[in-house]
């Protein structure tokens, strides 16, 4: 994992609420760079989205990173 996506996942376990606008804002980033780290993630098996990208919310899954 990036230095970058290990950032995503700790305000994500901050906040599973956070978009990946809201993530790009904290972390001062682009985010088109954080929905493509976000990707990763997901592809890692890392994070998992559930419901819809207004309302919806993000989970870890790797229980090592909670």
């Amino acid at each position: 994992m990036t230095d970058t996506q290990e950032k995503i996942v700790n305000l994500l376990l901050a906040n599973k609420h956070l978009s990946a606008a809201k993530i790009a804002e904290q972390l001062e980033l682009g985010s088109r760079s954080i929905e493509k780290n976000i990707k990763k993630l997901k592809e890692y098996g890392i994070l998992i989205r559930h419901g819809s990208p207004k309302n919806g919310y993000w989970e870890i899954v790797d229980r090592d990173l909670q």
